[in-house]
């Protein structure tokens, strides 16, 4: 599969687009002052230990404070509990941490609309072909790599080769790699690692200590370094800051980096704008004519699947099997370009027979072996719905391009004009109460003032209508001045209605 990554940097905002086959599956962007939280290392201080949720919150010098869950703990060095006790939340985290106390904090997920950064205290430092555990003895190897001979084999020799004391894994990108290669890797991740305690030494909590790299950097590292694609870069300054890390990586990365200086921008050239409006289309379509839709709340993301137009050219379950699988390969398509994280629930058509529901959730398992985030299919509920799991790394591609729709909130919805216009009726009722009768004026859109014409108004005292599409629902004021381009409701009837 043809893959090219695109980097743009304009404006204070920079943009990695990852193509294959000339499709946009994942799109990642920063501004300057937004930066991504995971990856960074901070000193933080403890602010409150809660034994009832068996956590802590920790200031690390953000808007909120971060949520540490004791199996996120790694013991101190005087600390009598063993890592799997922690983990498994054997020990009370308030014998663990105290308030006040000092530790060291790597951001793992992202804060989240009320919720702060959830962070460890177990570091990872991610290389080219490895990635260093310096506070904890596991090794393990990347689940990209299927094999189990082969897995078997790369975890024997990172035994041997990682630091003592430490632990590693075998990122994708080290499958192939030599004992050499290895070595060199551990050798400038433990030294990176020893700049960083040197560091955290003489900071004072909170304090940021190590910032994870540039997206452009994250882009080499963990993309590039793992495909067999290669990187265009539009800007002179990213494209050098691009070869610099690749040859830090390996000599090899850096041939295919490319600077592209034509003059017609590169995101135009690839389609990119275009291609982005789906990851933020609530229906999408798919090519047999069914299509799926898409709706996020805020303990998860749920995703139906319809036949639309597809009526099929055989029986009633070969067409509901055609649509699903379709729709499997397609759903893990946008949770890679959406970036979508966290649970998601997937409402397949009903499936009559085992066989054909079996071989629906291995079209999504294949399908979803493209994407380089962690994924996790359940399986089938109880009422027929495919439970998932996918981990959150970044924000999601909307929460980067869209903010809440400033009329309903961000909820979808709002109210009909019918029913502000009755609304309204009904403030002015509420009005006469509190003080004496007199015209009034209601000001609202176009289509609240025709409601309001067609319903009418019980009242002595005359109420007009003026349309103001400026009005966020209804205002109600005194009728005064040249009321003109104003509309007399006439006198609401009940047998009118």
């Amino acid at each position: 599969m043809a893959s090219d990554i695109l980097v743009e940097s304009m404006y204070g905002r920079t943009r990695v687009a990852v193509m294959e086959d000339g499709h946009l599956r994942e799109l990642y962007s920063e501004q300057a002052g937004s930066e991504k939280l995971v990856g960074n290392i901070y000193m933080g201080r403890v602010e409150n230990v809660l034994p009832g949720m068996q956590a802590a919150f920790v200031d690390i010098g953000l808007d909120k404070n971060a949520f540490l869950y004791a199996g996120d703990l790694k013991p101190g060095p005087d600390c009598q509990f063993s890592g799997s006790e922690l983990r498994a939340a054997q020990i009370p985290i308030q014998k663990l941490v105290k308030r006040g106390q000092e530790i060291m904090v790597q951001v793992i997920k992202e804060p989240g609309g009320a919720k702060g950064p959830r962070i460890s205290t177990h570091i990872t430092l991610p290389g080219h072909v490895a990635v260093l555990l310096p506070t904890v003895e596991y090794v393990g190897v990347s689940r990209r790599i299927v094999s189990e001979d082969k897995r078997e084999e790369l975890r024997r020799r990172m035994i041997e080769l990682k630091p003592q004391g430490m632990g590693a894994i075998v990122r994708t990108a080290g499958e192939d790699a030599s004992d050499d290669e290895f070595s060199a890797d551990m050798s400038q991740l433990v030294k990176l690692w020893e700049r960083i305690c040197a560091h955290a030494r003489h900071v004072k909590a909170p304090r940021l200590i190590r910032a994870d790299e540039t997206l452009v950097v994250r882009a080499v590292r963990d993309r590039l370094a793992l495909g067999e694609g290669r990187m265009l870069i539009e800007d002179a300054r990213c494209y050098d800051e691009a070869v610099n890390a690749a040859r830090e990586l390996s000599p090899a990365l850096a041939a295919r980096i490319e600077r592209y200086d034509a003059r017609r921008p590169l995101f135009e050239l690839y389609n990119v704008a275009s291609q982005a409006e789906r990851a933020l289309a609530r229906r999408v379509w798919l090519k047999s004519g069914g299509y799926i839709v898409i709706d996020y709340a805020e303990a998860m993301t749920v995703i139906d699947v319809n036949t639309g137009k597809y009526v099929g050219g055989s029986g009633l379950q070969d067409t509901v099997v055609k649509v699903n699988l379709e729709a499997a390969d397609e759903i893990a398509n946008q949770l890679r370009l959406r970036d979508i994280g966290g649970i998601v629930v997937i409402d397949f058509i009903d499936m009559e027979s085992l066989e054909s529901r079996e071989q629906v959730i291995q079209a999504l398992r294949t399908a979803l072996k493209r994407d380089h985030t962690r994924t996790n299919v359940i399986g089938l509920t109880g009422l027929g719905m495919l439970e998932m799991t996918r981990k959150k790394v970044h924000h999601p591609i909307r929460e980067a391009l869209t903010q809440p729709c400033r009329a309903c909130g961000g909820a979808g919805w709002v109210y009909s004009a019918d029913a502000l216009a009755r609304e309204a009726l009904l403030a002015v009722r509420g009005r006469d109460c509190d003080c004496e009768p007199v015209p009034l004026a209601i000001r609202a859109g176009d289509a609240v003032v025709r409601a309001l014409m067609d319903i009418g108004v019980a009242r002595e005292q005359p109420v007009y209508a003026v349309v103001d599409e400026r009005v966020k629902g209804f205002e109600i004021e005194l009728a005064e001045g040249d009321m003109s381009a104003a509309r007399r409701l006439k006198p609401y009837r009940e047998d009118e209605r």
